[in-house]
C-alpha cells in the first residue's frame, strides 16, 4: 500500500515538473522590454502621437484592439486642438453672437474628429507573446496640418459660418497654417518654377496683359492662388468676362512620379458670384481636349511635372457681375472639390 502511495507522488511529481517546463518554454517566446516609444511618446511640432497595448489570444486582434484605442487617443487630442482654434473664433466673433454659431462649430468639430482620422498611421508595432497571450504596443501618428485643413473645409463648406469668420485674424491663421502643410517647400516671395510650357505661357501671358490695361501697375496682384490636393496642384492664373461669359484659366499639375488620369466632373463644377447666382461650367478644357454638349466629365492623363492647362467656362453670366465668389471644381478622380474664393474679374469687353 505505502509503495502504490509513494509510486504516485511520484508519478504527479513528474508531470507538475513537465508543466512547469513547458510554460518556461513558452515564455521564452517573448520579444523582448517595453519599447521605449511606449513608454515616453514621441513629441513632434508639426504631429500628434498616441501609443496605445492590447492583450489577446489571438494576435491579429491584439494589434487591431491596440491601434483603435491609439486612433482613439489622437482623435481625443485632434479635439483638444480644435476646440482650441474654436475659442479664437469666438474670442473675435463674440460668444453671445448666437447659439447657432456655436452649434455649427461644434458640428464641424464632430465630423472632423469622426471622418477624418484614415489619415492616421500605425509607425511603430511590436508583439510579445506570455504563453497564449499576445500583447500588442502601437504607436500612432497624425499630421496637424490634416486636422486644420479638414477643418477649414468644414468651416468653408458652411456658407453661414464660411460669412461669419472669414475677415477674422483667426481664419487667415488656420488658412496660412493649410497652405504650409499643402506646400511644405514653398517659401514666400521667391520666384515659382518657370513653366516651360507655349500653351501656358500663353495664357499667363494674356492674362497679364489685360490687366495691364485694366489696372494701374501699383495695383496688380502677381500671386497666384495655389491649391494642393493629392497628387496635384491647381494654379489659378486668371478669370476674365466678355458677353456674359466668364473664362477660368487655370494650370494643373501632376505632383507625383506616375503617369495620372485626370478626371473633372462638369456639373458640379461651378461659380458663384457676388449676389449668390449660382452657373454650371458648360465647357471645360483640359489641354488639348474639350468637352461636348451634354457630357458629364472629362478625362486627361497627366505626366509628372508636366504641367497642363485648363479653361472653364460659364455661359449666361448677370450683367451686374463684377467678382466671383468661388470658384468649385469637381476633382472626381481624387474625390475632392478644389475651391478658390474671392476672385476678381478681368473685364475685356
Amino acid at each position: 500500500m505505502k509503495h502504490s502511495i509513494f509510486s504516485f507522488i511520484v508519478v504527479v511529481s513528474i508531470l507538475l515538473l513537465n508543466a512547469c517546463g513547458g510554460t518556461k518554454e513558452l515564455t521564452k517566446t517573448d520579444s523582448g522590454d517595453i519599447p521605449d516609444w511606449y513608454l515616453n511618446t514621441p513629441t513632434e511640432p508639426d504631429y500628434i502621437f498616441a501609443a496605445s497595448s492590447a492583450t489577446s489570444r489571438d494576435m491579429d486582434l491584439a494589434i487591431t484592439k491596440a491601434s483603435t484605442e491609439a486612433r482613439a487617443g489622437i482623435a481625443r487630442n485632434i479635439e483638444i486642438k480644435i476646440n482650441s482654434m474654436q475659442k479664437k473664433f469666438e474670442e473675435e466673433v463674440g460668444q453671445g453672437e448666437s447659439s447657432e454659431f456655436l452649434s455649427q462649430f461644434t458640428q464641424a468639430t464632430k465630423t472632423v474628429v469622426s471622418k477624418e482620422l484614415s489619415g492616421s498611421q500605425i509607425t511603430q508595432k511590436k508583439l510579445e507573446k506570455d504563453g497564449s497571450i499576445w500583447r500588442a504596443y502601437v504607436l500612432a501618428k497624425y499630421p496637424i496640418g490634416a486636422a486644420q485643413k479638414a477643418f477649414l473645409r468644414q468651416i468653408s463648406d458652411n456658407n453661414n459660418l464660411y460669412t461669419r469668420v472669414r475677415s477674422t485674424e483667426a481664419f487667415k491663421e488656420l488658412e496660412n497654417e493649410v497652405s504650409k502643410y499643402e506646400n511644405p517647400n514653398q517659401i514666400d516671395n521667391t520666384p515659382k518654377e518657370e513653366i516651360k510650357n507655349e500653351g501656358v505661357n500663353q495664357i499667363k501671358e494674356e492674362a497679364q496683359e489685360v490687366v495691364k490695361k485694366e489696372t494701374p501697375m501699383a495695383e496688380v496682384e502677381t500671386k497666384n492662388q495655389i491649391i494642393t490636393i493629392d497628387n496635384f496642384t491647381f494654379e489659378l492664373i486668371g478669370c476674365k468676362i466678355e458677353n456674359r461669359k466668364i473664362t477660368a484659366s487655370l494650370v494643373i499639375k501632376n505632383t507625383s512620379e506616375n503617369d495620372l488620369e485626370l478626371v473633372i466632373g462638369i456639373p458640379n463644377s461651378k461659380i458663384f458670384d457676388e449676389a449668390g447666382n449660382e452657373y454650371t461650367t458648360s465647357i471645360v478644357k483640359l489641354a488639348n481636349s474639350s468637352s461636348k454638349s451634354g457630357w458629364s466629365r472629362l478625362e486627361k492623363q497627366t505626366v509628372p511635372g508636366i504641367p497642363t492647362p485648363a479653361e472653364f467656362v460659364f455661359e449666361n453670366i448677370s450683367s451686374k457681375t463684377t467678382q466671383i465668389s468661388l470658384l468649385s471644381i469637381d476633382v472626381a478622380s481624387a474625390k475632392e472639390i478644389v475651391k478658390f474664393r474671392d476672385i476678381d474679374l478681368i473685364n475685356v469687353n
